[in-house]
């Protein structure tokens, strides 16, 4: 398995590229399409999935593009798809304007649900509290979480918008991520990456 970071757009999104014999999926291609469009094709990579965290419109802005050019399944929260079509519940109205809009899902990720993708196993864990739609990936095999925005190396997920829950964000924390081995590095929508016993003892005393 090979893992490639990307930080892309005007509000710095990560979007990590995984691949393994060929095939690869993204997670939350937030803009820069053509630049993340043209390492898949320099890589000789092909395109199953594009996951999508949650739907803000900075985390799902190159979702149109990708789907063009490769026709990969897009996947996320159900309730992903109202802001999928919907520049005012994606934000990308208020924040930047425009009128940034996705596919719809072809795959609905709920609770518990896991994803084959050649040799490696995906978890979808429910962690809403940013967005009510927030999903974070696991892969138990590698110990590997990809968090979106329910927490960043050095705090969480803003909890002021619309559909935003700050008891739910801390319940997502604390009963679901916190459950999963200390040793397991995180990969968040912002910032640089960390392990959740590093945030477990130094970050999360100091926030909640």
């Amino acid at each position: 398995m090979e893992l490639k970071e990307f930080t892309v757009g005007k509000l710095m999104v990560k979007s990590y590229l995984v691949s393994e014999n060929n095939s690869a999926f993204i997670i939350d291609p937030g803009a820069e399409g053509e630049r993340l469009y043209n390492y898949l094709k320099n890589h000789n990579l092909e395109l199953k999935y594009i996951i999508n965290t949650h739907g803000h419109f900075d985390h799902i802005a190159a979702n149109d593009f990708l789907k063009k050019k490769t026709d990969a399944d897009i996947l996320a929260h159900p309730d992903a798809d109202l802001k999928f079509k919907d520049p005012k519940l994606n934000l990308s109205q208020l924040f930047m304007n425009q009128k940034i809009k996705s596919p719809a899902l072809d795959r609905a990720l709920t609770e518990n649900e896991e994803i084959i993708f050649e040799n490696l196993k995906l978890k979808i864990i429910y962690t809403p509290g940013h967005s009510q739609d927030g999903i974070s990936i696991y892969l138990p095999a590698k110990k590997i979480l990809f968090s979106g925005d329910c927490i960043f190396a050095n705090g969480i997920g803003r909890t002021d918008l619309e559909d935003s829950d700050s008891v739910q964000l801390k319940n997502s924390i604390e009963k679901k991520l916190f459950k999963l081995p200390d040793d397991c590095t995180f990969y968040p929508g912002h910032g640089s990456k960390s392990t959740l016993s590093v945030y477990k003892s130094r970050v999360w005393p100091a926030i909640s």
